[in-house]
């Protein structure tokens, strides 16, 4: 059984207790992948919109572990699609989804505060995705 779940707008959001740390966060893949029942395709769609969402709505509470942090970076300089092709096809998307994790119980609130729809098309422009991950992101 899911340790929390939520639905919004067409869809229910599950997070496994085991994929949260002893303080609640949880990779964005995770999450995905939970709500898709593990279909590798829908969880990188899914985690696709959740990226693009969670940036347009420049959300505060991303975090990532320094070690995490320097290996994106590292990604970033040798390939830029890496901030830039967030696209549902990409696998970009999970190198991204997989290091940023999230408070469980704050991102089911932020979803439903900022109606998270995942029909919309939210698309980012690249400016913002880098100062979102560069400003945004919280290192430790």
């Amino acid at each position: 059984m899911a340790a929390s779940e939520a639905e919004t707008e067409n869809i229910e959001f599950k997070i496994s207790e085991s994929d949260q740390d002893q303080n609640g966060f949880v990779s964005i893949w995770n999450i995905a992948s939970a709500t898709c029942d593990g279909d590798v395709e829908a969880t990188r769609s899914l985690a696709s919109k959740l990226l693009n969402f969670l940036c347009k709505r420049d959300c505060d509470f991303i975090v990532c572990s320094s070690a995490d942090a320097e290996y994106l970076d590292q990604k970033f300089e040798k390939d830029k699609k890496i901030l830039y092709d967030w696209k549902p096809e990409s696998e970009h998307v999970d190198i991204l989804a997989q290091h940023a994790e999230v408070p469980a119980k704050a991102f089911m609130s932020f979803l439903a505060t900022h109606k998270f729809n995942p029909d919309t098309k939210y698309n980012p422009r690249r400016a913002d995705r880098v100062e979102w991950f560069t400003s945004r992101w919280s290192i430790g």
